[in-house]
């Protein structure tokens, strides 16, 4: 039996599917943020700004003239020179300032000559070149107050002439560029760690379920053919499930040895007291009495059966033993019961019919045929007078199937499951002879042949009876 069937319905993999979607999801937040840096958005702006800045300088440049245009550049208010709280020019923050020049620098000359801005000199343009559709260039600017000169490797730069004077705007591009760069880096490393979270989630949802389905088809094993010699494959050590089969495992060698235990004791114990009770069966047979000869002996043939019957459900599930079996033609064999019992069941007016099929499999004939006559003489044992008994044979595409009915007192549907067992007896049949070995004989000889026995409540829609079905795999 597989526990877990539907894989898309167990946890595991609702589990593994939710932490894969969420990744999915940030890998496509991710990825769109990429697009998004990766289309110069920012650089976009700072050329706007650049142009706002020159479009403004033109505009005063036509009204007021030079001098105004730089007024307005010495008083920081294009330079973005820094300006303290209390309004005053921030000329001791040489630092600060230096580090605004080499993000967004202004500067007014005429004929080579400075004449304003936040630096101390003209920009030197030491190459032009275009990337990602914007003019841009490597230049050596002088910084104020210091002099230092720093060199910047990608700026935004645009000249235009007013008047007799040459106004240069520019904007270093260097963070942004390593911004970039930094992000798009950042970006594939989370989407390869997502991307390999995504596979080892759904590849531990599928580990853990095979897993489950593997204890599952062990236990289920188990439980079909009584073998306690099964146990779970333990291949790793690492997680809590191979834990689980470990501790699963001891469990069974627990249940097994306390079984065999319990068995060997119960077959000491018959194969011990045979020779007693037939050395006694033997000792009655001499009382004068007939009338007592007869029951005390019959009480001591009963009690032989029980033993030797247990004797031989023992030595059918210890042993295992398969040198008697041969190709079977089992439709003879399960004929030749009901030709046994067709005089037990006119003398009792019982309709004893069968419709058999021709079926041939490997089996040893002589024990099926002692598990089908069990099933019938318990059939008939407990069907009232004048009742149908009906005996089938058939084939399906996977198994071979021999089928007992009938309308006698039958049992509880709830008693159906313990009728396998040793001495168990049903309610209705306790007043009857028997000891409750039969049907434990005859599990034992189907699970020999790999098979299986079932039982039907009112198989003949008579209100009562007891439906025996004995499968055999092909």
């Amino acid at each position: 039996m597989i526990a877990i069937r539907d894989f898309t319905r167990s946890s595991s993999f609702r589990v593994g599917a939710l932490l894969t979607t969420l990744a999915s999801v940030a890998i496509v937040l991710i990825v769109y943020f990429w697009r998004l840096t990766s289309s110069d958005l920012f650089i976009t702006e700072s050329t706007a700004a650049i142009n706002a800045k020159i479009a403004a300088l033109s505009q005063v440049h036509q009204t007021l003239g030079i001098d105004a245009v730089k007024q307005a550049i010495d008083s920081g208010q294009f330079s973005q020179n820094p300006i303290l709280n209390d309004g005053s020019q921030a000329n001791n923050a040489d630092a600060i300032e230096a580090e605004r020049s080499l993000r967004s620098f202004i500067v007014l000359s005429k004929d080579e000559q400075f004449i304003a801005g936040n630096l101390a000199g003209i920009p030197l343009v030491l190459e032009r070149h275009e990337r990602a559709n914007f003019n841009t260039a490597e230049i050596v600017i002088t910084l104020p107050n210091s002099g230092d000169r720093k060199t910047l490797r990608q700026a935004l730069v645009r000249e235009v002439r007013l008047g007799e004077h040459t106004l240069t705007v520019g904007r270093g591009i260097d963070d942004l560029y390593s911004a970039q760069w930094f992000g798009k880096a950042f970006s594939w490393i989370i989407v390869v760690l997502l991307s390999m979270l995504s596979v080892l989630s759904f590849a531990i949802a599928v580990y853990v379920v095979n897993r489950i389905n593997r204890m599952s088809q062990t236990a289920d094993k188990i439980i079909k053919t009584g073998s306690l010699e099964e146990r779970l494959e333990i291949d790793s050590n690492w997680d809590d499930l191979s834990s689980l089969s470990t501790v699963f495992n001891r469990m069974l060698d627990t249940i097994e040895s306390s079984v065999n235990n319990i068995k060997t004791v119960t077959d000491s114990i018959a194969h011990d007291l045979r020779t007693p009770l037939a050395r006694l069966r033997n000792t009655l047979e001499q009382i004068d009495d007939e009338k007592l000869r007869e029951e005390t002996t019959h009480e001591a043939d009963n009690l032989l059966n029980m033993f030797n019957s247990l004797l031989r459900i023992s030595g059918l599930e210890t042993t295992n033993k398969k040198e008697g079996f041969c190709e079977t033609d089992v439709r003879a064999i399960v004929e030749d019961v009901v030709d046994l019992y067709h005089p037990l069941a006119e003398d009792r007016k019982i309709t004893l019919t069968s419709a058999l099929n021709p079926v041939s499999m490997t089996a040893d004939p002589n024990l099926l045929f002692q598990a089908v006559a069990n099933v019938l003489d318990n059939a008939l044992k407990y069907s009232p007078d004048g009742s149908r008994v009906v005996v089938q044979l058939t084939s399906t595409k996977t198994h071979h199937v021999i089928s007992i009915n009938d309308a006698g007192m039958g049992v509880g549907e709830h008693e159906l499951e313990s009728l396998e067992r040793r001495f168990y007896r049903a309610d209705g049949s306790r007043t009857s002879k028997g000891n409750g070995l039969g049907l434990s004989l005859v599990s034992a000889i189907v699970k020999l042949h790999d098979g299986k026995v079932w039982f039907v409540h009112d198989p003949l829609m008579q209100g009562s009876g007891l439906g025996v079905v004995l499968s055999f795999k092909l």
